[in-house]
């Protein structure tokens, strides 16, 4: 009778924690929900609240928000700005997360230019943007947007304490169980397979709630870079003098280079090429020289004789 009653015991926990999982997969289900259906302010910002409508649940919940921006900047030097960047974002207490620079054509002097993605804490992001427009000769755009995630949050959290609750009283049970002397193998085993679900849910929540905690902590910025050779227009309108001095100047650089280049070139390399190729024609010339003039002097030592 006390194995039908203890069996019996573990039936019905074990339903009543199935039941318990099912009624909360509606709640996250519910969390999931497109954001479009939150009601917004006049600004614009979405003001989702984490339980219902009443203000006076919501007044003391920290709200939880994912912050996101992109700027496109036009910049002098690329490489410059890049390095200057990335000073920038330690100092703030962020890092870089992704970079991607690449050089265009020659038709533009193989200008660097580049992408970057950057994590920095969500309550710097205005000032750091403020920086990082500082160091560009021009903001072409700038994007902020901010996602209000509260309610997507707060039934995580919920539910992971539900879950934890449930993986304790699984462990409590099964440890009456195994402590029984009555107990079955099956006994302990069914206990064991239930835990061993509700751990896989718990970690499954708590990596999605962690994976929130990095986004709303952490706000990510694209960076675009431009240099300035890029981003000047290909037909200028009108005369331009300025514009016509700086191509004389490239053109008077790009000349005095390849005058260098050549210099070096003759110097370093043709010099001692030439060098190494004479020594046998003067070595050959000196011996015909001698054969020439050894000749000569036969020549007049015979004829006295004759």
């Amino acid at each position: 009778m006390n194995r039908i009653r203890t069996r019996w015991r573990i039936v019905w926990l074990l339903a009543v924690l199935l039941l318990a999982s099912c009624a909360a997969a509606p709640q996250m289900a519910q969390s999931e929900a497109p954001a479009a259906e939150m009601p917004r302010t006049e600004g614009g910002e979405s003001t989702a609240l984490a339980y219902d409508g009443n203000d006076n649940l919501n007044a003391g919940i920290e709200r939880k928000v994912i912050g996101r921006a992109s700027l496109s900047l036009v910049v002098a030097d690329t490489e410059s700005a890049a390095q200057a960047i990335e000073q920038t974002v330690a100092q703030a207490g962020g890092f870089v997360a992704n970079a991607n620079f690449y050089k265009s054509g020659p038709s533009t002097g193989q200008a660097l230019a580049g992408s970057m993605t950057l994590r920095v804490p969500a309550e710097g992001l205005d000032a750091l943007l403020a920086q990082l427009e500082e160091l560009a000769l021009s903001v072409e755009s700038r994007t902020i947007s901010r996602e209000d995630v509260t309610d997507q949050y707060t039934d995580l959290t919920a539910r992971l304490t539900n879950l934890q609750a449930t993986e304790r009283e699984l462990l409590a049970l099964l440890t009456e169980v195994r402590e029984r002397p009555g107990a079955t193998a099956e006994e302990i085993l069914q206990v064991h397979a239930r835990m061993s679900e509700i751990r896989g849910e718990l970690e499954v929540v708590q990596g999605r709630r962690n994976m929130l905690d990095n986004l709303i902590g952490l706000a990510t910025v694209e960076v675009n870079l431009t240099p300035d050779a890029l981003n000047r227009p290909i037909v200028e309108a009108g005369w331009q003098p300025t514009g016509v001095a700086r191509s004389a100047l490239r053109g008077l650089v790009n000349a005095l280079q390849w005058l260098g280049s050549a210099a070096i070139w003759l110097l370093i390399f043709f010099l001692p090429l030439a060098l190494v190729a004479a020594i046998p024609v003067v070595v050959l010339i000196w011996v015909l020289r001698w054969l020439i003039r050894r000749t000569r002097q036969r020549r007049e030592e015979s004829a006295p004789e004759e």
